[in-house]
């Protein structure tokens, strides 16, 4: 199971080049690329000299002994009702996709939208993500659909799984965002658990089961030791990403490695407690 984290943050402090190898030093063995915000103009998807910055991205991840496990693309997918926000997005999410496949990762993170009526949303979402897929057919790439925050779409266990069984999972998986799920008390460990085999990806981080924090585990409220004993019962077959960099915006430049280097050090503790869980399992 590789250990990935997302690196926004870093690339604001040293920027992608320098980034990249600091990560690898640091002990991650993968990242999560961000694209996520569409409308910023340093995001690469919005740049038409996007293929030569992915290329030369994955070159230098390769010559340090990393790689691009997922990306994040855009979010959300698209909004009700915001027909300039849903035309200058939808263009970037099929470059994401590319963007994907040119960095070598195999999976895109991708967030549905949202309306008051969640039949309607579920419905909306359905169609929306079915027209991306000859996109994931064409760079072969799987979507990543993450669950989100009670009392949007996609915030229970119920419909993240009607929304992956009305897809091809060829194409679409599932991750779970463990914050997400904790808030409002949906509760990650038993989220993990419905979902089951559609779980393909994850995002990890803390939070105090009210705010969206993005902290490092073990420093707020939620439970690893149910997290890990969850994704063990299902023999989750993934990598093992961490979107913890609320964490590390605590800390300025002059600090931030040895941070970055204390989370990696945390989420190699999470991976073997998984590990651990999965031979108790075994040994019954």
């Amino acid at each position: 199971m590789k250990l990935s984290t997302e690196f926004a943050y870093a690339t604001q402090l040293f920027g992608t080049e320098a980034a990249i190898p600091m990560l690898a030093e640091a002990g991650y063995d993968a990242l999560d690329f961000s694209m996520y915000d569409a409308r910023r103009e340093d995001n690469p998807v919005s740049h038409d000299d996007y293929k030569e910055r992915m290329a030369s991205f994955k070159k230098i991840a390769e010559d340090c002994g990393i790689c691009f496990n997922q990306t994040h693309a855009p979010f959300p997918n698209w909004k009700n009702g915001d027909e300039a926000y849903n035309s200058l997005t939808y263009p970037r999410l099929i470059r994401a996709i590319e963007a994907t496949a040119l960095l070598g990762a195999p999976v895109v993170v991708m967030h549905p939208g949202s309306m008051p009526d969640h039949e309607a949303a579920m419905e909306a979402n359905i169609k929306h993500f079915k027209t991306l897929q000859p996109y994931c057919e064409e760079f072969g790439v799987k979507i990543a659909i993450e669950n989100v925050i009670v009392p949007e779409f996609n915030a229970t266990t119920q419909q993240h799984i009607t929304l992956m069984d009305s897809l091809d999972s060829r194409y679409f998986t599932a991750l779970i965002d463990v914050g997400h799920a904790e808030i409002n008390n949906v509760g990650a460990a038993e989220f993990i658990r419905a979902l089951g085999n559609r779980l393909g990806a994850l995002h990890i981080h803390d939070n105090d089961k009210v705010h969206d924090l993005h902290n490092l585990p073990f420093t707020r409220s939620i439970d690893f030791g149910a997290v890990t004993k969850a994704l063990a019962e299902i023999n989750y077959k993934g990598d093992f990403t961490l979107e913890s960099g609320f964490f590390i915006r605590y800390f300025d430049e002059h600090l931030a490695k040895d941070a970055y280097r204390m989370m990696a050090q945390v989420g190699h503790r999470l991976i073997q407690m998984i590990e651990d869980a999965k031979k108790e399992i075994k040994n019954g």
